[in-house]
């Protein structure tokens, strides 16, 4: 078939809804440029694709135009391989063909590209759009095990509503999956973050998220949703919980500690004032006092112990928060590790304190 032959074929019309003998092509007449641009064997499946789709044969058409799809990818084999798909219910393949077409045709395709746009809103009708990008950038993508390319990818996945696994692959990395099931309609976005497989290895540098492909006019609004995979360990909050604990039950035991001994010391005062008010003293008591002088030491005792008990508690309350706000201040350049913390009771020549020491 020669060049005028094929240029003359390219001009039939593709049949939408209409007879063939009033329609219109989604894509329009290619120029000699364009024509030059298929292969020998391209043209002709193109040209086989044409007549069947204008007698309504979208089978057929089907067929010619995804033969001539696979040896060459042209924008023009894209825009009626997505008519053909579309008139056979394919609505995800028409959606990426459709897509595909409005990426690369030219933009003085005005009319072209209007009615490629139409369609393509007709597809997405019946259809969710993902887009997927990872961290790093580079990652192999699949969906349901099938590979649909590699990131930054410059046009969503197009899915048919139900269940689906996407996942990502990049050498030296561990591979990251995200489970989703998207309804008709639905626009999400997904973010895989793949994790080094090398531990000992520094962490990749976040790589910028891919810029989201400009929607088809006429598309609507939609629907986005960030979600994430196999996200960094993050550090534990349970000795911190456990530390906080701690020192709340030490404030509380050091509040109960300091009433009790402001109660004893409040009889302290009172015996005293007996002991004197009746001409009596305790330094060298007489035989009529030794005995209140010694229930006056007994008590003064008592104050003691429970004063010391109210400062080892009030001294452990503060030493366990100082090291739960360290423990959650704390930057730390590894992953998470165990806290390891102990406290320990000291004597000391002017009172009693609570030493700590912690690793986190």
């Amino acid at each position: 078939m020669n060049k005028h032959a094929l240029l003359c074929s390219l001009g039939l019309a593709i049949a939408l809804t209409a007879p063939a003998s009033s329609a219109q092509t989604a894509a329009g007449s290619p120029g000699a440029a364009e024509v030059d641009a298929l292969t020998d064997k391209a043209r002709q499946l193109y040209d086989e694709g044409l007549a069947a789709l204008n007698r309504s044969r979208w089978a057929e058409a089907h067929a010619s135009f995804l033969a001539a799809w696979r040896i060459k990818q042209h924008y023009q084999i894209a825009s009626n391989l997505g008519v053909a798909e579309l008139r056979l219910g394919k609505h995800r393949d028409a959606a990426e063909h459709l897509s595909w077409y409005l990426r690369e045709a030219p933009a003085e395709r005005t009319a072209q590209r209007q009615r490629a746009e139409a369609l393509l809103k007709e597809a997405l009708a019946k259809v969710a759009s993902v887009t997927v990008s990872t961290v790093p950038a580079g990652a192999e993508v699949t969906v349901d095990g099938a590979v649909v390319g590699r990131t930054p990818m410059t046009l969503p996945v197009f899915l048919e509503p139900g269940p689906h696994v996407i996942s990502a692959e990049l050498d030296g990395y561990k591979s990251a999956q995200e489970q989703t099931e998207p309804a008709v309609g639905d626009a999400i976005g997904i973010t895989l973050h793949l994790v080094r497989s090398d531990a000992g290895a520094p962490a990749a540098m976040a790589a910028p998220a891919a810029a989201a492909p400009r929607a088809a006019s006429g598309t609507g609004p939609t629907k986005l949703r960030e979600t994430t995979a196999a996200p960094p360990e993050a550090r534990s909050w349970v000795p911190a919980i456990v530390l906080g604990a701690a020192s709340v039950v030490g404030l509380g035991v050091g509040v109960g500690m300091t009433v009790a001994s402001n109660d004893v010391s409040a009889d302290v005062d009172r015996q005293t004032k007996e002991i004197h008010g009746a001409g009596g003293q305790c330094a060298k008591p007489a035989d009529a006092f030794v005995a209140r002088c010694a229930e006056l030491h007994r008590t003064g005792m008592r104050a003691d112990a429970f004063g010391n008990a109210a400062r080892v508690a009030y001294i452990t309350a503060g030493a366990l928060a100082v090291v739960t706000v360290g423990y959650v201040l704390w930057p730390s350049s590894e992953p998470s590790r165990p806290a390891r913390v102990s406290a320990r009771l000291e004597v000391l020549s002017d009172g009693i304190g609570v030493g700590a020491v912690g690793v986190w």
